[in-house]
């Protein structure tokens, strides 16, 4: 797409499916769009420069909310992706925040300093993503000539429902972890660690057990878990650890404090497994055995 006069220049995503501002084309199948001709080459190297520099511009783009409570699936209100094959750069936004205003400063101070990108606001279908371009803003699947006062007011309030329905089996998982860690706080007594419950599914997907294993202070790397020889690696997994102070509240989610009490990590095995896993105590290789049981295993809903 050399022909600069004869193609639209600000697709939305719907309109257009294939990379951004590259020299050349990556033999995909995928169209290429260009905004200026000659196009400058384009390497990773040019977003792994940028990145940084994004991050930083979009955490401070919004100030925090004062008095919010703790949410441990809270995300931040931007976060930049960490992968560009072209120049578009993925940002995971909490539209609450929108207004137009907010857009078009996204589009000038942002973009005007990296004229040959272009920034996607990434909801939860991309029909209602927003794709800011240096001249122009598309609203989700709206025509390039809605008013942008109106887009939002009908957009926004589409992805917060959305995105509200999607965090549901999240938000019932983090509610059976919080009430296990109330009691399991009381019985770790001194131990360095213990299972405090097998549950039954991880944020909805029943492909999986989630072992949630509690362990004293704030490294959640003291204890390893295991398979036992001969079986697949590829069967265990770990998901991203909480802090957990004495009265088995979450307080916190990856940036654990150093000074927290407890924290609670995740490991995940296929639903199917029944059988041992392997606890090791990273300091002195001690090894612990804990028996996946399906009578141990708490049972919240069908897989229906």
């Amino acid at each position: 797409m050399n022909d600069t006069s004869r193609v639209n220049l600000t697709p939305s995503l719907g309109e257009f499916t294939g990379w951004y501002n590259i020299q050349g084309d990556y033999r995909d199948g995928h169209p290429v769009l260009r905004s200026v001709d000659p196009m400058p080459e384009f390497e990773h190297a040019e977003f792994f420069k940028l990145y940084p520099k994004a991050a930083k511009w979009f955490d401070r783009l919004v100030a925090a909310r004062p008095n919010v409570p703790f949410d441990p699936l809270l995300d931040p209100p931007f976060f930049v992706r960490c992968d560009a094959d072209d120049r578009t750069l993925g940002v995971d936004a909490d539209f609450s925040y929108f207004s137009v205003q907010l857009l078009r400063r996204i589009q000038k101070e942002f973009l005007g300093r990296y004229p040959l990108w272009r920034v996607i606001l990434i909801a939860e279908h991309p029909s209602r993503s927003i794709v800011i371009y240096p001249t122009a803003i598309r609203f989700g699947s709206w025509s390039a000539d809605v008013d942008p006062d109106k887009a939002l007011r009908e957009l926004v309030p589409e992805e917060l429902a959305s995105r509200i329905a999607g965090e549901r089996p999240r938000r019932e998982h983090v509610s059976r972890l919080q009430r296990l860690l109330v009691s399991a706080v009381e019985a770790i007594g001194d131990r360095p660690f213990l299972v405090c419950g097998v549950l039954d599914n991880y944020e909805g997907d029943y492909s999986r057990l989630t072992i949630c294993l509690l362990m004293r202070g704030a490294d959640d790397d003291v204890i390893d878990v295991d398979l036992p020889l001969g079986s697949a690696k590829d069967l265990l997994s770990r998901s991203s650890a909480f802090g957990v102070d004495t009265s088995g509240t979450i307080v916190s989610r990856t940036n654990i404090s150093d000074t927290t009490p407890f924290n609670l990590s995740p490991w995940l095995i296929p639903a199917s497994y029944h059988g041992p896993l392997v606890l090791v105590e990273r300091a002195s290789g001690k090894q612990h055995i804990y028996e996946v049981k399906p009578e141990n295993i708490i049972r919240t809903a069908s897989e229906e």
